[in-house]
């Protein structure tokens, strides 16, 4: 069954709230998600395989200070941690032209690809790099991953650089230009079936469950002066 960008985005994002996400990392969340789907990259099926180790397990507090040459994420999933690591990093390359740090214990680095696609728009280029080989590149002309990061095989820790520079475009196992994303989202968006009930059903646990007090409170049930 096919779903406009907005019905899985908006799914995603209730089943986020429903796993204990605070306002606003849900949002972030969901767009990690949903792009990874919109790309053909299983965001949806990715995020049912977590969702036992996020459901209440919502911790996304990073100290700055923790931060210098290198990071320990802790194997704290990135859907929680990456918006705020992302902007963080971003925020130190404005004084200078690339930004390199070791990433480690990262139990999913798939989910920052989405985050560093938002600043490669800004001609900021990112890359993933271990043993000094590239399994991830970003830029605004193509984002190029190799599959072992598409199934969260992918466990060894790695060098993130962020670049102003232009680097040399890599053709890796899956290659998607940004051009390509704006078609597939006209297109609509067919995620696993059984990975979409089970997030489905996480979304449901942010309905109010109907009852005389809800129904008081709906369309209806007084002026726009109560």
């Amino acid at each position: 069954m096919s779903y406009s960008y907005y019905e899985v985005y908006t799914n995603t994002q209730r089943a986020f709230s429903g796993l204990g996400f605070s306002y606003g990392s849900d949002e972030d969340a969901a767009f990690v998600t949903t792009w990874l789907e919109v790309c053909g990259l299983n965001g949806i099926k990715l995020l049912s395989s977590k969702i036992n180790e996020l459901d209440n397990n919502f911790n996304a507090i990073i100290d700055p200070k923790s931060i210098t040459s290198e990071f320990d994420c802790k194997n704290k999933s990135s859907l929680m941690i990456g918006p705020g690591l992302i902007d963080f990093l971003v925020s130190k390359i404005n004084d200078s032209l690339d930004l390199k740090i070791v990433i480690k214990n990262c139990s999913d680095p798939i989910f920052l690809i989405p985050l560093l696609y938002k600043y490669s728009k800004k001609n900021i280029s990112s890359e993933l790099i271990s043993n000094k080989k590239v399994f991830a590149q970003v830029t605004n002309k193509n984002i190029s991953i190799i599959k072992d990061l598409i199934y969260l095989s992918f466990l060894e820790d790695f060098e993130l650089i962020l670049t102003k520079n232009i680097i040399n475009e890599k053709i890796l196992d899956t290659n998607i230009k940004p051009s390509y994303i704006n078609e597939a989202i006209s297109k609509g968006i067919n995620p696993d079936l059984k990975s979409w009930k089970k997030i489905s059903e996480i979304a449901f646990r942010t309905f109010v469950p109907e009852s005389e007090e809800s129904r008081a409170k709906g369309a209806g049930g007084g002026d726009a002066n109560d």
